[in-house]
């Protein structure tokens, strides 16, 4: 004789919010950005730009900055978002801060959907604790990309 499972309301409750929790960490609503920098995250930048553009803020451009400090960047023709430019340079935590510090200034809305497709300006990446996002950003990031293009040591 099989004995029927009986579970309390308390207990279905607390699984159903469990789950409603479980099931925000793969939505595609807004990622939140701690206010200290996560040892764990990612950035990629893309510029779509012009490589006769007057500012290497706006000429085609692939940055990536992985968890382990390193930056990687790529700029002009063949760059794009299938680039995995060499090692650049490795960054020191104080920049790491100051990059993610630059990171909070941007007014980036809401992430962009997956498999969108972007023809100009620059596409802004972040990976976190396994989440990750993507913005569109318009020429307000040209700041931001002329700074990681000064970690490059990449010049007009």
């Amino acid at each position: 004789m099989m004995k029927s499972a009986r579970f309390s309301p308390a207990l279905v409750l607390l699984l159903a919010c469990v789950l409603f929790a479980l099931g925000g960490c793969v939505s595609q609503g807004a990622m939140h950005l701690p206010d200290r920098r996560p040892g764990d995250f990612t950035l990629g930048v893309v510029v779509y730009g012009d490589e006769d553009a007057p500012g290497v803020e706006h000429r085609p451009a692939r940055y990536i900055v992985d968890a382990d400090g390193y930056l990687r960047a790529s700029v002009g023709s063949g760059s794009s978002p299938s680039t995995y430019p060499k090692i650049t340079r490795r960054l020191s935590r104080a920049q790491l801060d100051e990059v993610w510090s630059m990171i909070e200034g941007l007014d980036l809305g809401e992430p962009i959907a997956d498999g969108a497709v972007l023809m100009d300006g620059y596409l802004i990446e972040i990976r976190s604790a396994g989440t990750s996002r993507a913005w569109a950003a318009d020429a307000s990031a040209a700041d931001f990309v002329g700074f990681l293009a000064g970690l490059a040591w990449i010049r007009e």
